[in-house]
């Protein structure tokens, strides 16, 4: 009895992990920004977001966010979700005018990916849906690949 559950627990985390890699990476092996973006933006409640998000916005964003190949347009995108977010999703004290004004004037991809990485620490954990935490590394370490 104590083997099978044990066996059934493993399988389990096994495939757990497996997926959690397949949100993150895709078949190249390589982290994709775009694709990180989308599913950051995909994390977030659709409560969290103001009304122009769901009257168009949110294609357009997801449009623009997964063709992001480099720095200037990763900052651009971070930019354009915060202001989709509403204010009171904001972690008191976060300087939103500060990442705004950071985003449009990011150079290096690595400076980007830390401006994500603030945008994401940034937020209530009510901003996000319950799956987020289990989600949380798998992206943070593909985000981490980004150079």
């Amino acid at each position: 009895m104590k083997k099978s559950l044990f066996f059934l627990l493993l399988i389990t985390s096994l495939g757990s992990l497996t997926t959690e890699a397949q949100l993150t990476l895709p078949k190249t092996g390589k982290a994709n920004i775009g694709s990180l973006l989308t599913q950051f933006a995909g994390a977030l409640k659709p409560t969290s977001f103001l009304g122009s998000w769901a009257g168009g916005g949110k294609t357009d964003w997801l449009s623009a966010a997964s063709k992001v190949t480099d720095a200037g347009g990763l900052g651009k995108s971070i930019s354009s979700l915060a202001g989709f977010i509403k204010p009171d999703m904001f972690k008191s004290g976060f300087d939103v005018a500060g990442l705004l004004k950071t985003a449009n004037t990011v150079k290096t991809l690595s400076n980007a990916t830390g401006l994500l990485k603030n945008l994401e620490g940034g937020l209530k954990p009510e901003a996000f849906t319950s799956g987020w935490a289990a989600k949380r590394p798998g992206w943070l370490s593909a985000l981490n690949l980004i150079k």
